[in-house]
């Protein structure tokens, strides 16, 4: 059951729209989505959600408010009739792409399904190695990927600084926010229709990851990026090309993420048939041996410079806590994987 305190904000601080941060009166920190409940002044009475701290857990480092109870939200009016974070006291309206596509339900014939041949799509275990691989790709060949957040993490698109200096530095052209995911400029039910309205915006390289807050355990299929396979196969079978963006590390303490982690190998074994792995060129002997193992296909890479693109990109990016360039394994594959998709679809 989530734990719930009632405490008063003492000092609040806007991020930009949509996010607020708050220190409370017990000296805690919280955040406010303030389409969901409206906005918070000092001295309101709040009721925060604090079962994420209480359990010494990340999940973001703060409270989240649930309502404020010295000025109760009472909402606004938002086009669209698609609802996300369903069936939860919050659920809200989006006006999705699915259903702000112009396309009328008397016209719709189900049995043609749009084509995505000529798109690329990496899909990439966390969220900062997504945006730094897109990044990675601008500085390559000059022309932003789109971006697809699953609701395989965070749920709210506005709760990542990432995604917000990516989109205001212009390192991904535009984002959307699938499945119960939402906030995003574009929303979708699914993240294959959120594929396909970037295509539609002549979007042909395209990053899908999950929102910050990755969930993973021990267990090879206890991790909140596994979905991505299953998204593969959906995307393949529309006619895109798809390639997994290796999760690696040489700094990571945890053993299980040392070298390839053990959920990129798990999700190389469960990808389907077609999608690709790529491997750092000078790696190639070694560990394109892994991919070809489980009968998947390993495409050799010179890797993109990472370190170099983010610096000159002005993201900082960390994961797990840690400066992602100094990671130089984690940059080797994700490099590789950037090198794949900058290719010419």
């Amino acid at each position: 059951m989530p734990r719930f305190a009632r405490l008063r904000a003492t000092e609040v601080r806007d991020v930009r729209p949509g996010l607020q941060r708050m220190t409370l009166s017990d000296g805690s920190e919280a955040y406010a989505l303030t389409d969901l409940c409206g906005p918070v002044g000092v001295g309101d009475e709040l009721l925060v959600n604090a079962s994420a701290l209480e359990l010494d857990l990340g999940s973001g480092g703060a409270h989240v408010v649930h309502t404020n109870l010295s000025a109760p939200y009472a909402g606004t009016d938002v086009p669209g009739r698609v609802m996300k974070a369903r069936y939860l006291a919050e659920q809200m309206p989006v006006d999705a792409f699915e259903e702000a596509a112009g396309i009328a339900p008397d016209h719709l014939d189900v049995t043609v399904l749009p084509s995505l041949a000529g798109v690329r799509v990496v899909l990439c275990v966390l969220h900062s190695h997504a945006l730094a691989l897109a990044a990675t790709v601008r500085d390559a060949v000059g022309v932003a990927p789109g971006y697809v957040m699953t609701d395989g993490g965070a749920l709210p698109f506005v709760l990542s600084d990432l995604a917000a200096a990516s989109l205001e530095r212009g390192t991904i052209a535009t984002a959307v926010s699938a499945g119960q995911a939402f906030g995003a400029p574009i929303e979708s039910v699914t993240v294959a229709s959120g594929v396909a309205a970037l295509a539609r915006q002549n979007i042909d390289r395209i990053v899908v990851a999950p929102g910050p807050g990755h969930l993973g355990t021990a267990s090879p299929l206890g991790f909140s990026a596994l979905d991505l396979v299953g998204h593969a196969a959906v995307l393949e079978g529309l006619g895109a090309a798809t390639a997994l963006a290796v999760r690696a590390s040489s700094a990571d303490e945890r053993e299980r993420h040392r070298g390839v982690s053990h959920h990129a190998r798990a999700m190389a074994a469960l990808a389907p048939e077609r999608t690709v792995v790529p491997v750092p060129a000078r790696r190639a002997k070694r560990d394109a041996a892994w991919v070809e193992t489980l009968g998947k296909r390993a495409i050799n890479m010179e890797p993109a410079a990472v370190g170099e693109a983010l610096a000159r990109s002005g993201l900082s990016v960390t994961s797990m806590g840690r400066p992602l360039e100094r990671d130089h394994q984690a940059c080797e594959w994700l490099g590789a994987a950037a090198a794949w998709l900058a290719t010419s679809p």
